[in-house]
């Protein structure tokens, strides 16, 4: 494999990678447009340590999520609950022996700052259980109405999503997603190792001067981190990888000018 096939593999990694430039044309972008998907996206895969099946009577079959899961995920993308986000209790009411509870969540958005909200969803649990054939009050009711309440919010965000579209039911969906969260718990790919290594691969792609040494760029590791970041983060990894194409784009764009001088002398 050449040289310029290595680098154009590089390229050809990610395919929202950055424009290549053309000769000295110069392209002209506007800002980019806020993607509405990024918050489901960042939230809607569930690490499946956080499920286990249950079956409710009439034979229906689902998936149940942890509680404190969904917490601690909240607490990832916004910050501690009640500073990056939070809850509020709008209505409760009782009937048929169940204690329900009408709660709305409202959050902070990373980019801007914004204080947002879910639309408000009711949650239910029963007052009274039943244990070898005795029933008493439950005093737990009204914590796990809230739970309920809330967890019907989160989804409204996309916060696992996948369960509540059905993925989890396919096997292949549910390796992949220990293949993610096992990725995740790697030091080498925490956000601000990722942000790391980004800044040395910008320093050392500048001291690049030709194909030979973005090839060997690529090739002492900087393909095989890629591909690992890409299963954490891919908005990261398009970013990365675009580096590469831009510099690539350069050095072509100056060996054509180089060579255009020589034929003009």
């Amino acid at each position: 494999m050449s040289k310029t096939d290595t680098v154009a593999e590089t390229e050809k990694t990610v395919s929202t990678a950055a424009p290549k430039i053309a000769g000295s044309q110069t392209a002209t972008v506007g800002p980019a447009a806020p993607d509405p998907m990024h918050l489901w996206n960042r939230l809607k895969r569930t690490d499946p340590k956080a499920t286990k099946p249950f079956t409710r009577s009439g034979g229906f079959r689902g998936t149940q999520i942890d509680p404190t899961w969904r917490l601690m995920m909240m607490t990832e993308v916004f910050g501690p609950v009640g500073k990056g986000w939070g809850y509020e209790q709008m209505d409760w009411t009782i009937a048929e022996r169940m204690i329900f509870i009408c709660a709305r969540v409202w959050y902070l958005d990373p980019e801007t700052g914004e204080k947002c909200w879910t639309g408000p969803q009711w949650g239910g649990t029963e007052m009274v259980r039943r244990r070898n054939g005795i029933e008493a009050p439950d005093d737990e009711c009204f914590k796990m109405s809230m739970t309920d309440a809330v967890g019907k919010c989160l989804v409204q965000l996309g916060l696992a999503a996948d369960v509540h579209m059905g993925q989890f039911d396919d096997s292949k969906y549910r390796e992949e997603a220990e293949a993610f969260y096992a990725a995740k718990s790697n030091p080498d790919l925490q956000p601000t190792a990722i942000a790391a290594f980004e800044e040395e691969i910008r320093k050392r792609l500048g001291a690049c001067l030709d194909l030979d040494d973005l090839e060997e760029l690529w090739r002492t590791g900087a393909g095989t981190r890629l591909r690992e970041i890409g299963t954490v983060d891919r908005t990261a990894q398009h970013r990365i990888t675009s580096l590469f194409a831009q510099k690539k784009a350069e050095i072509l764009e100056q060996d054509d000018d180089e060579g255009g001088d020589l034929e003009a002398a």
